[in-house]
């Protein structure tokens, strides 16, 4: 049912009636940036994080069901959703996105730091043909769990002949996480 009002100026009914505005292409735009934006902060971060990819994928979870946590009723007051269009912007767009941020602030912000110099055992190669990755076996076999910090995948193999260490500094993060800050061969 319509509401009209009459104009008491010019006696002429005036219509009060306004339709909601179709923000489906808003939302749709907001969900791809967000999930694009945290898949790339993801997968750039990731690699400087000491945290494996089932730990990761529990704070997507953790995220989306955050993103659950707040009532239907706010999204379809802000954005006209129905329920499937909630789900979908919560796993696609919310969940990555704030991953992505969690991984970049722990990154930046640190609260402590250490650096030390790990002598280089031995220089093994991994890997098929057309992609041998480059390794490295510190003393003591320190790191020796931790692929991101014992391959060195970002050298080439004639750069670490003859380099008798690796030095490394690793932050600890704002969330807790350690963060692979520095990771250089010295002579």
């Amino acid at each position: 049912m319509r509401n009209h009002s009459v104009n008491t100026h010019s006696g002429e009914a005036v219509n009060d009636y306004k339709p909601n505005q179709d923000r489906s292409f808003k939302v749709i735009l907001l969900t791809v940036l967000g999930f694009f934006l945290g898949f790339g902060l993801c997968v750039a971060y990731y690699s400087y994080t000491l945290i494996d990819i089932l730990d990761l994928s529990k704070f997507v979870a953790l995220f989306a069901v955050l993103g659950f946590l707040i009532p239907l009723k706010f999204y379809r007051k802000w954005f006209h959703f129905v329920k499937y269009e909630m789900i979908i912007f919560n796993i696609l767009g919310v969940a990555p996105f704030l991953t992505g941020m969690f991984l970049l602030l722990n990154f930046t912000f640190i609260t402590s730091s250490f650096t030390h110099q790990y002598k280089i055992e031995k220089i093994y190669f991994e890997g098929e043909q057309d992609y041998k990755s480059v390794g490295v076996v510190l003393e003591d076999n320190f790191f020796s769990g931790e692929r991101k910090i014992v391959e060195l995948t970002d050298i080439p193999p004639n750069e670490i002949m003859g380099k008798q260490f690796l030095k490394v500094t690793i932050s600890k993060g704002i969330f807790g996480f350690e963060v692979i800050k520095e990771k250089m061969l010295i002579r």
